[in-house]
């Protein structure tokens, strides 16, 4: 700390573990970072509060979001240093709240509880309930999928993880080492989920065809290309942009191939329910016997004209049982894959779009998301996208067949229905609720004027 003296030297603290925190994130990938990147901030807090506090949350925050996602200048240019901002705003939220519990006489285990409450609340907001909602870059999924998530979820993780971090920026060595030790027990990558045998009767065989920008005869060509006993197929988010079903001649050519090849088929299109109402992206599901049902994106992406977006969260039903069909920003969101869950879907079938000019880097990010929600609910999910990542990821969050970025063609892959409910499904999911709401009720607290004069001076 005597090195910490100078407020510079605090901001440059800052710069550095917010750099460390980015590179915990795909495309480096090295989760444990984040560990380093929060005992970093955490160092660089001590003893500070108000506008030195909030600045230094600031600067870690945007250093942290700005290299991390410094793929998002390929599509909003200059502008995306405001989206960065609205991000490290809430790590300077976070710090604003620390400083605040310092003056008031936090210490020990008090303080290290609410540290771990206070990101997770935060981290929270940013991520579930701000309108500008943005679940990436979350200190629990730098640690990928693990034995935690089907219990309390990647918010709680984050918790877990910062309050380890708490012990480790006080110099408590084994306090906090002990913790680490813990956590790098508890949050070990799960086995590799067995293959499904081709004779067992829950498993079923699909595949995706990762193709981005082609026309409906070439996703007609391709699905007739893949090698017999296939079951499921499916075409990735807006693979026919148009509403498929006021087509007739393109919907009598669907029909006839899921009757040809009896499958079947999950595709990306678009819905208008009524003349002059304006549209829906949908998952559409059908086989030989017509459709089996739709799901409506309920998570629109911010910023660009992705449809209407719906308002339920339920399986479809199907000959192989009740399968999930969120679509790509769906999953990004604890609650949607849950909800299916809940209501039974045993399987996920997920098309999603990532554009080719949206970069590698954006694509494997954003990949690590949908092994998240597969560990937390125990479900097999089949992701197929326009040009990366297509992925067969197993109930652990592994994967076991991946197409990566800008490949096109087929990906094919056996999953599994599963029927046992995890208890992050049933009650896990309110772990960050409960964080929320005792952090909240501290901020209240924390904001309500001091009752010892010498925690009102400035």
């Amino acid at each position: 700390m005597q090195m910490l003296r100078s407020f510079p030297a605090r901001c440059g603290l800052a710069v550095l573990s917010g750099a460390a925190y980015a590179l915990a994130y795909p495309p480096a990938g090295w989760g444990w970072l984040v560990i380093p990147g929060i005992v970093g901030l955490l160092v660089a807090l001590r003893d500070q509060h108000g506008t030195r506090a909030r600045a230094i949350g600031f600067i870690h925050g945007m250093t942290a979001f700005a290299v991390g996602l410094s793929w998002l200048f390929q599509i909003f240019g200059v502008m995306v240093v405001a989206l960065w901002c609205v991000l490290a705003a809430f790590t300077a939220l976070f710090a604003e709240m620390q400083g605040r519990a310092a003056r008031r006489g936090f210490t020990g285990v008090k303080f290290a509880v609410f540290t771990a409450l206070n990101w997770c609340g935060w981290e929270f907001i940013r991520a579930e309930l701000f309108p500008l909602k943005f679940p990436w870059m979350t200190a629990g999924l730098a640690l990928g999928p693990n034995s935690l998530l089907p219990w309390i979820g990647v918010y709680g993780v984050s918790a877990v993880v910062v309050f380890a971090a708490w012990w480790i920026s006080r110099a408590r060595w084994r306090e906090g080492l002990a913790l680490l030790g813990m956590l790098l027990v508890m949050v070990k990558l799960p086995s590799l989920h067995p293959v499904p045998d081709a004779q067992d009767p829950l498993a079923v065989k699909v595949a995706g065809l990762q193709f981005e920008c082609v026309s409906l005869t070439e996703f007609l060509a391709g699905t007739r290309k893949l090698p017999p006993g296939i079951q499921y197929v499916v075409w990735p988010e807006y693979a026919l942009p148009y509403d498929l079903r006021a087509n007739k001649r393109d919907w009598e050519l669907v029909q006839n191939l899921c009757r040809e090849r009896d499958i079947t088929l999950t595709l990306g299109t678009q819905s208008r329910p009524g003349k002059g109402e304006e549209w829906r992206n949908i998952a559409l599901t059908l086989d030989p016997t017509g459709v089996r049902g739709e799901h409506n994106k309920v998570h629109t992406v911010h910023f660009f004209d992705d449809g209407i977006p719906g308002d339920t969260a339920l399986p479809v039903d199907t000959e192989y049982g009740k399968t999930g069909t969120p679509v790509c920003f769906d999953c990004d969101y604890e609650a949607i894959v849950r909800r299916m869950t809940a209501a039974g879907a045993e399987m996920f079938i997920v098309p999603i779009m990532e554009a080719a000019s949206w970069t590698a880097r954006q694509h494997d990010q954003h990949a690590e998301l949908f092994r998240i929600r597969a560990c937390e609910n125990g479900r097999w999910m089949f992701v197929c996208a326009t040009s990366g990542v297509s992925q067969v990821i197993d109930p652990h969050g592994n994967v076991h067949a991946r197409l990566d970025s800008s490949v096109q063609g087929p990906l094919i892959g056996t999953i599994r229905r599963e029927s046992k409910l995890t208890f992050y499904t049933r009650y896990g999911w309110l772990t960050p609720w409960c964080a929320l709401g005792v952090a909240a009720l501290v901020w209240v607290m924390l904001l309500l004027p001091a009752r010892n004069r010498a925690d009102r001076n400035p």
